[in-house]
């Protein structure tokens, strides 16, 4: 059981990171849009739109990622947050 919450905790992750890469793309290219408009107000609201739309699409993932981590939580009954390493150092042998 503890394998299969790491791999759906991994592969949440990963989902996670590739639409936050193509949302925060899709936000960029639309703030291009909408800087290079000159003042066409058709352009300039296709900018906003596809700014918008990439907004909500990275809020819809984190939402999502909440569901997920709500819904494992209540199934395994631990968080699937990815595990950290220990940060501490560890002991050198002394000589």
């Amino acid at each position: 059981m503890a394998d299969l919450t790491q791999t759906i905790s991994n592969l949440v992750g990963i989902l996670l990171g590739v639409v936050g890469v193509v949302g925060v793309g899709f936000f960029i290219y639309g703030a291009y849009m909408y800087l290079t408009a000159s003042g066409a107000p058709h352009q300039m609201e296709r900018g906003k739109s596809a700014m918008m739309t990439a907004l909500a699409g990275i809020i819809l993932a984190m939402v999502a990622y909440g569901v997920v981590e709500l819904v494992m939580g209540a199934v395994v009954g631990s968080p699937v947050a990815p595990t950290l390493p220990d940060p501490t150092p560890a002991p050198t042998p002394s000589g």
